[in-house]
């Protein structure tokens, strides 16, 4: 069995030139994604699972991104605070923490990626996080009494 994994620690939350960073402890921004297929999960009403759980020869992608551990409002700006939550990860065996949630989309990040501001090349299916971006759901949509929306979104 795969051993669970340690997040980054980190020092805050900011945003440069629209898009999301998270601060680590060396004061280096780490750029933050979203799993950009939830959109179409959420409309087309079928579950992401977790990175382990996808075949074997699919987990490389997912794994790079790290799921952004739950920063308190203090490391947040102003500005973003009301539009934070969090997820559990619960079922997941090697990322098992709560996970930071913004305006509905679970936020990634890459360790050891160079931050910047001017490029977006990343692999596909994950893309930057934005500031105001829309949900996934393109609206809140209540859960209809046979579990949607899922508990936990994206990998």
């Amino acid at each position: 069995m795969t051993q669970p994994e340690q997040p980054l620690a980190f020092l805050a939350l900011t945003v440069f030139g629209g898009r999301l960073y998270a601060i680590n402890k060396a004061g280096e921004p780490l750029a933050l994604y979203v799993y950009a297929p939830l959109a179409q999960a959420y409309a087309d009403r079928y579950e992401v699972p977790f990175a382990p759980s996808w075949p074997q020869y699919a987990q490389g992608l997912p794994l790079q991104y790290t799921p952004m551990p739950v920063l308190t409002p203090e490391q947040l700006p102003d500005s973003l605070e009301g539009d934070t939550t969090q997820q559990t990860r619960d079922g997941d065996p090697v990322r098992p923490w709560a996970q930071m949630i913004y305006r509905g989309w679970p936020l990634y990040y890459v360790t050891g990626e160079q931050p910047s501001g001017s490029s977006d090349a990343q692999p596909t299916m994950f893309t930057p996080a934005t500031v105001g971006m829309t949900p996934p759901s393109g609206v809140s949509e209540p859960d209809d009494g046979e579990g949607w929306p899922p508990s936990v979104w994206g990998p």
